[in-house]
């Protein structure tokens, strides 16, 4: 906790020096309901990007306890295999998921095979060679692809508002494209779930996670179970970087914008539990909207930085944990 902690503590100081530099804000009008309203509906859809980038960082961290720095990268990769798939082949962003998810799972199951399978136990040097390996894979694609910026575009028939209720100026709306990141992150989280808890290959998990020398003298393949989940979390960030690539540009630095985020999530909820993943996530989003509403974003994003240091700090398991016998 103390790494998950550094990390936020250090974009903490980052938003600070933001917040100092933002110029005074021009008063504010009278509060409305109906802007207010429409900023937490907004505040569902970072939820859902919260959900869906820490959702990755829970299999490696929460189960495996691989401290990733390259989960951000990993995001990163699955934004690009859309990229090349829309920009060769003309397909549609969603027929571009799976292909995302095979990738980053192969890369990942690569990854450690040849890396992290020897780091396990040793948190310091799999923090260093994952912060390497991060480098290393935006240098790769900047040589590939360059440095300058590239777009997804999202299929027509998620483009739009939803009105859910009034209309004119007093409409409430969200955008259909939140809307289809928020199912995206909730059908992800029921599959898991019910890999983890309601499958023979997620009770082997669970077990290796649990004792994996018992594991191994009960006949489960570890190293292979090792692979296969920490596949499986990069598959989930690829998965993410394919559904926010027509959020903003696809650039090589653009998984680092989303990996405080996502620890912040998967800590706050706790690292034990899928369910605190999605508990993390809608605290933190609601919260940013809501204060952004009434102050500005930097206030926002300092404020809610602020309150997980003192989360982690006295209550450092998070909001869920599981009992465990002493």
């Amino acid at each position: 906790m103390s790494v998950c902690a550094l990390q936020i503590g250090s974009s903490l100081v980052s938003s600070l020096i933001d917040l100092a530099q933002t110029a005074p804000a021009e008063p504010k009008a009278a509060f409305s309901m109906i802007a207010f309203a429409n900023q937490l509906l907004n505040g569902v859809g970072i939820v859902g990007i919260l959900l869906l980038t820490g959702l990755g960082l829970a299999i490696t961290f929460g189960v495996m306890r691989i401290i990733n720095l390259a989960h951000g990268e990993f995001i990163m990769l699955g934004a690009y295999v859309s990229f090349v798939l829309q920009s060769a082949f003309k397909m549609d962003l969603l027929l571009t998921i799976p292909f995302a998810f095979l990738f980053t799972a192969l890369v990942g199951a690569v990854v450690e095979l040849t890396i992290i399978r020897r780091l396990y136990g040793r948190p310091l040097e799999t923090l260093l060679a994952t912060w390497g390996l991060s480098i290393v894979m935006q240098g790769i694609v900047k040589l590939i692809f360059t440095a300058q910026l590239k777009y997804v575009k999202a299929p027509p028939y998620i483009r739009g508002n939803l009105t859910v209720f009034g209309s004119g100026e007093q409409a409430v709306e969200i955008s259909y494209y939140r809307l289809f990141i928020v199912v995206v992150a909730l059908l992800l989280l029921a599959l898991t779930a019910f890999l983890l808890y309601k499958t023979s290959l997620g009770r082997e998990v669970r077990a290796v996670t649990q004792s994996r020398e018992m594991a191994k003298c009960l006949g489960v393949n570890t190293s292979l179970i090792d692979m296969a989940t920490f596949a499986y979390g990069c598959g989930l960030a690829g998965i993410a970087g394919s559904v926010i690539s027509s959020l903003k540009s696809v650039a090589p630095p653009m998984g680092q914008d989303y990996l405080v985020d996502a620890w912040m999530t998967v800590v706050a909820g706790g690292v034990d539990k899928l369910v605190g993943v999605l508990a993390g996530a809608a605290l933190i989003g609601e919260s940013k909207a809501a204060i952004a509403f009434l102050l500005d974003d930097p206030a926002a994003r300092v404020i809610v930085l602020a309150a997980l240091i003192i989360l982690i700090r006295y209550r450092p398991e998070g909001l869920f944990t599981i009992q465990k016998r002493a």
